[in-house]
């Protein structure tokens, strides 16, 4: 087995058992059970599993497993895409001959995160090792491990699935293979609404490689015109699959309220009138509520990385500086930062730069994304709301 691969295994192991020992013992810290989600007396409980197991299929959980189960049956779960619980539910009809149909689906779902995630892990570090040396690359997979909210990669949520082709597109851009990275643009566009952010990435690496002549020849050229085109295909047939079944294409779209009351899909707000609204609720709120706290989550994570963004900006490739600033910007469109801890996670790109710039002090970020990561998810299995 690769040396470097086999570390990524071994810090993953541990990481990922880690997971299940504190869901354990969170139950003894916080008994009562938060609840904040419907569906879960319909979905996770029936799999006959205690509660700090299928903690993992929380809040988004519940629905995934759900349209996995049944379809888009349940009112407005367009707003999720379906790509992630089409493959669980692939899968959860062949466990069925081994399980009960819930812990069936149930254990699909963790499957297909987990694997994904192993597999995002692996072909990041090879990412990573396009632009930096062996050492700071597996640095950089150990910081996206430790972030406080990578608890959401090993959870049944969509973003160990989405990572992993939004890295393998990248790859395959910076090897020039267009055609196969227009191919993983279109289904992390059907994974998740920001994956079709990949698609001007994409325009603009095509045009940097026409610009150094890398596409004299034609067929070259050709390929590279195909991925452009099948690069929108997973979001558009999903649109169209709305527009069919539910008479609108954008349906995905004006649901996204009933996951979010906060959000506004009627007008477009700017980040400075988001921050002032935060202000505000750090003034009128008490500081000892939950508002407060998730409040203070929200602003503090979208700083942090506004802060990386603006730090990094004549350092990072400009592909990916782009995507990670888009990734960051297109969710505060909605007059709100409701989930960005969890949004924020795709914006591993920048990690690399941070090892760098931190030397010998990024065991000590290290430690405090760990430390901050068991409070939160302690939260989180427990049924508390964190993104």
């Amino acid at each position: 087995m690769n040396k470097d691969l086999k570390k990524i295994l071994i810090f993953f192991t541990i990481w990922r058992s880690s997971l299940f020992l504190i869901a354990f013992f969170a139950v003894l810290f916080i008994p009562v059970f938060g609840g904040m989600f419907p569906y879960a007396d319909k979905v996770l409980i029936p799999t006959y599993l205690p509660s700090w197991i299928w903690g993992f299929g929380n809040f988004d959980g519940v629905h995934y497993i759900k349209i996995a189960e049944e379809g888009y049956k349940a009112q407005f779960t367009q707003a999720f895409f379906p790509l992630f619980p089409l493959v669980i539910s692939i899968l959860g009809y062949g466990l069925t001959t081994f399980f009960n149909f819930y812990l069936a689906f149930f254990i699909a779902g963790i499957l297909v995160a987990n694997i994904s995630f192993v597999l995002s892990l692996y072909f990041l570090f090879k990412l990573f090792n396009l632009d930096y040396n062996r050492e700071l690359s597996i640095k950089s997979i150990y910081l996206l491990i430790a972030f406080p909210t990578a608890f959401y990669f090993s959870s049944i949520y969509t973003e160990a699935t989405f990572l992993l082709f939004i890295v393998l597109s990248l790859l395959f851009m910076r090897k020039k293979n267009f055609l196969t990275s227009g191919i993983f643009i279109s289904l992390a566009s059907a994974t998740k609404v920001i994956g079709f952010l990949l698609i001007p990435t994409l325009l603009w690496e095509i045009y940097l490689t026409y610009k150094n002549d890398g596409l004299k020849e034609s067929n070259k050229l050709i390929k590279a015109v195909i991925g452009l085109i099948i690069a929108p295909m997973g979001m558009l047939s999903y649109m169209y699959y709305l527009k069919i079944s539910f008479g609108s294409p954008f349906y995905f779209i004006t649901s996204q309220p009933a996951f979010g009351t906060e959000r506004s899909i009627d007008r477009l707000v700017l980040l400075p009138q988001i921050f002032f609204r935060y202000l505000k609720i750090f003034i009128t709120t008490p500081i000892n509520s939950g508002v407060f706290f998730n409040a203070l989550l929200e602003f503090s994570f979208s700083v942090f990385i506004l802060t990386l963004l603006i730090i990094f900006m004549r350092r990072m490739r400009l592909s990916y500086w782009f995507f990670t600033a888009l990734n960051f910007i297109l969710p505060t469109l909605t007059g709100t930062l409701l989930s960005m801890p969890r949004f924020v996670l795709m914006s591993f790109l920048i990690f690399p730069l941070v090892v760098e710039k931190l030397g010998k002090h990024y065991i000590t970020l290290v430690i405090f994304f760990l430390i901050l990561q068991i409070i939160l998810f302690t939260l989180f299995i427990r049924g508390y709301w964190i993104a």
